[in-house]
Parts: structure tokens; C-alpha cells; sequence
């Protein structure tokens, strides 16, 4: 009976801290929380079952109350954990049920959302911290430092923290300009908050790059071909993961007439890349693609290296040539 009791203290200690902290593992619903309640949002990635620092600094930082209590009016507090026992359960049987494979499925479907959610972050250590605007936009990041803040006082790391919320000002005023904007004078917003911004984080400003050209139609900003061209890399990235042709976009943009030359020759380079690397390889269409890129601004600052690329790829043109011709006798 004691015993029982003990354990019944324990679970209830659990769910109090796992309440109290009031920690959310849905990205979409802290973004909406965050909206809702004019906060940020302090976001960590974590590896709970594989990672040494994941629990003791939630243990010794993100779980107390003296920091919970702190940040809890500036932040919704976000936790994405990437744990392996969570991947295994994708895995199932053959002969499994069908609500065991529906149950795996929704699963993986939740992990692969966590896998973009980590390439949009940049995540390259474990954990990683940021400080976010309600948008989920990096303010700035709380880089982690394995042999200090596991074990610091969670005063010595709200100093840490206090020192990137301060570098972050800039970037907040720029992100409420967006907000509070329309029209061109949101489409200029847009682009003070993206050079601003690192381009790490890049990703994560996705609707706003294809937004631009919508509140920009007339290209008042000067800045138009930039934006339609950022979304062309978009459109390729979607196209290659649907098996559709991935240089179109970059040819489309060109058709545009709003990029000035820097930006044509990039387009066409990144047609003829896309190919490459694509499924679909054509060496007389990345030739195609290269001369163009090549001969659009001889003096650009990339002309060198395209011009590199496209006497390579004439060679290889021309060995496959030959290896046809051989295979053909």
C-alpha cells in the first residue's frame, strides 16, 4: 500500500511538472496560441532517447518553475522532440491490423512534419533553441553550449537568453511592420525583414517570398524579379518531389521580363542544374541551359564558373557521344 502510494506521488509529480510547464509538442497550435495571445514563441528541438543533454537540460532548466514562471507571459513554449522510440513505432508487421498501420502512418506522417520543421530551423545541434515571433520567424538563436547549460542555474541561463532577446528588438519591429502593413508598403516590409534576417532561416519566410509579388504587381520596389525568382526555387523543389519537369520554373520567371541580368543568368544556371540533379537528365538541354546562362552576362560575377561548367559538360556531351557510336557497332 505504501508502495502503491509512492508510485501514485510520482505520476501525479510527473503530470503537475508536464502541466504546469505548459509546454506544447504541436508546432501549427503554438503558432495559433502565440497569435491569439500576442506572444513569442521559445521553441526547442530536442532528442529525448538519443541525445546525452536533451532531458538534463529540460530537468535542470526547462522545467523549473522559476523559468517557466519567468517567460510564460512573453512565450508559448514549444517542443519538438525528434525520438527514435517514437520512429520505431512506423515500423510495423505485414500482417499487421489495419488500425496498427493506419496509427504507424499518422506516425510517420507527424515525423515527417518534425524532419521540416528542422531543416525550415536549421537545426544542426541537439538541442537547439530559438526565440521566435508569433509567426514561428527566428528572432534569435540561443545557441546551446553542452558543458555549461545542462548544468548552470536557471538564473546564469536566463542571462543567456536575456542577451539574445535584446539583439532581437530589431527583428521584432521589423516583423510587427509586416504585420500591420498592406499593399506595396507591406510588400517593402517584407523585404527590410528578409535582408535583415539570416538566411539561414530563409525557409521559414516561404509564404511571404510568393506574397511579394502579389502586393508588388507593378514592381514600384525595384524588387519584384528577386522574389519571383526566390519562389521559382520553391516551385523546382516542389516539381522534383512530384516528378515534373524542375527547370520550368526558372524558365518561366525569365519570361517575366522582371529580372535584370544578374538574375537571368542565375535562372538559367539553376535550369540546367535542376536537371542534373534531377531525374530526368538531358545533357543537350544543360548545355542549352549553360550557354544561355553563359552568354546572358559574360561579365557577371558567376560568369567564370558557369563558363567552366559548360565546357565540362561539352566534354561529357562528348563522351557519351562516343560511347553511343561504340555501343552501336
Amino acid at each position: 500500500m505504501k508502495l502503491s502510494r509512492l508510485l501514485l506521488t510520482a505520476v501525479i509529480s510527473t503530470l503537475f511538472v508536464s502541466c504546469g510547464a505548459k509546454w506544447t509538442t504541436d508546432y501549427d497550435a503554438a503558432v495559433k496560441a502565440a497569435q491569439k495571445k500576442n506572444r513569442d514563441i521559445f521553441l526547442v528541438f530536442t532528442g529525448d532517447d538519443w541525445t546525452d543533454n536533451s532531458i538534463p537540460f529540460k530537468e535542470n532548466i526547462l522545467n523549473k518553475k522559476e523559468f517557466l514562471s519567468r517567460y510564460s507571459k512573453d512565450y508559448v513554449f514549444l517542443n519538438i522532440d525528434f525520438s527514435q522510440g517514437e520512429f520505431a513505432k512506423t515500423k510495423v508487421a505485414d500482417d499487421a491490423s489495419d488500425a496498427e498501420k493506419k496509427a504507424a502512418e499518422k506516425i510517420a506522417a507527424e515525423y515527417r512534419r518534425k524532419e521540416v520543421l528542422g531543416r525550415n530551423y536549421s537545426v544542426k545541434v541537439w538541442p537547439a533553441v530559438y526565440l521566435c515571433s508569433a509567426e514561428g520567424y527566428v528572432l534569435e538563436q540561443v545557441i546551446f553550449d553542452a558543458d555549461k547549460d545542462t548544468a548552470c542555474t536557471v538564473e546564469e541561463y536566463c542571462e543567456k537568453v536575456e542577451a539574445q532577446r535584446s539583439k532581437s528588438a530589431e527583428l521584432k519591429v521589423l516583423v510587427e511592420a509586416v504585420r500591420s502593413a498592406k499593399g506595396v508598403e507591406k510588400a517593402k516590409a517584407i523585404d527590410e525583414l528578409v535582408k535583415a534576417s539570416n538566411p539561414r532561416f530563409s525557409d521559414l519566410y516561404r509564404d511571404l517570398i510568393f506574397e511579394f509579388p502579389v502586393l508588388d504587381a507593378e514592381n514600384e520596389t525595384g524588387r519584384l524579379g528577386f522574389y519571383e525568382l526566390a519562389g521559382a526555387y520553391y516551385i523546382s523543389y516542389d516539381a522534383t518531389t512530384k516528378n515534373e519537369d524542375p527547370a520550368k520554373p526558372f524558365l518561366d520567371v525569365i519570361e517575366t521580363g522582371h529580372l535584370v541580368p544578374d538574375q537571368v543568368q542565375e535562372a538559367y544556371y539553376m535550369a540546367a542544374y535542376s536537371l542534373i540533379n534531377g531525374e530526368k537528365f538531358d545533357s543537350a538541354l544543360v548545355t542549352e541551359y549553360l550557354e544561355k546562362a553563359y552568354t546572358t552576362n559574360p561579365a557577371g560575377p558567376n560568369a567564370m564558373k558557369i563558363l567552366q561548367n559548360l565546357q565540362q559538360m561539352k566534354r561529357f556531351a562528348e563522351l557519351e557521344k562516343i560511347q553511343a557510336e561504340s555501343d552501336g557497332e
